[in-house]
């Protein structure tokens, strides 16, 4: 009798602390529920008239190579000496591979997604331009229906950030804040901070509508001393469809005993 009173009180402790928790879970959901706003890309009634009026940017966009200007990065602190640690050794071996965390089959993340030299696809809806960069099937959302940017130390950092977009005439001018700390920042060797803030100008050429341009200003308190701005130019293809890549299908990179890929000199010896 006394291990069936111990153990109905240990049953009832035990209903009592899963019914606390369900309770608890349903008034954090119910309050997040009150909070929540629908914006308009994701209205229950919206207009697809108002698509016909933007630029076409249907079909697939490819980077065009050695293509790209704009000025040199003034780099500081820590990203500059990263940086003349890995421009000594490309100078040397041009062979060189700087490992980056894409050669882990980790997604490029922004702003790499946009120049990575695979094909880029733009879907438009109302509010919202869903981007979809081939090499390794990534999908970056830019929200175009007015809603407001969040303060940066409320986004949980990702690799593509928070992308809040609009139209000024017939160019898309986006901001993103919120990608997360060590990603490619325009070329291979620098990377990015907890601060950057990306400012992106993507536009139809005027005498070629089968030509894109994206011109980058990246600003990074801890990273560079001044605004640095790149352009890259796309070209279009009509007749292609993008295919499926999955890196760890393909993925013949050797490892080091922490798990980070070795450049090419490393395998070599």
């Amino acid at each position: 009798m006394k291990f069936l009173s111990l153990l109905r009180t240990k049953l009832s402790a035990t209903f009592i602390a899963l019914i606390a928790f369900s309770l608890t879970a349903i008034t954090s959901t119910s309050a997040q529920a009150q909070d929540d706003t629908v914006y308009p890309a994701n209205a229950a009634e919206v207009s697809y008239a108002e698509l016909d009026n933007l630029p076409d940017f249907r079909g697939l966009w490819f980077p065009a190579f050695r293509q790209v200007g704009g000025d040199e990065p003034v780099l500081i602190g820590e990203a500059l000496a990263t940086w003349e640690v890995y421009a000594a050794r490309m100078a040397i071996d041009p062979n060189f591979e700087v490992p980056e965390t894409t050669n882990n089959c980790e997604p490029d993340g922004m702003p790499y997604i946009m120049n990575f030299p695979y094909s880029v696809e733009f879907l438009f809806t109302p509010g919202k331009i869903t981007v979809i960069q081939e090499a390794l099937m990534q999908v970056r959302r830019i929200f175009t229906d007015g809603r407001p940017m969040p303060a940066r130390d409320e986004l949980d950092p990702n690799y593509f950030g928070y992308s809040r977009g609009h139209w000024e005439g017939d160019t898309l001018v986006v901001t993103t804040i919120g990608t997360q700390p060590g990603q490619r920042l325009g070329r291979p060797g620098i990377t990015n901070s907890d601060q950057l803030t990306i400012t992106e100008r993507i536009y139809l050429d005027e005498d070629n509508p089968d030509q894109l341009h994206l011109d980058w200003t990246f600003v990074d308190s801890k990273v560079l001393a001044q605004p640095w701005h790149m352009t890259h130019t796309f070209r279009r293809d009509r007749t292609w469809e993008q295919l499926e890549y999955i890196c760890s299908q393909n993925d013949r990179h050797l490892l080091d005993e922490e798990g980070q890929t070795l450049p090419p000199e490393e395998i070599r010896n």
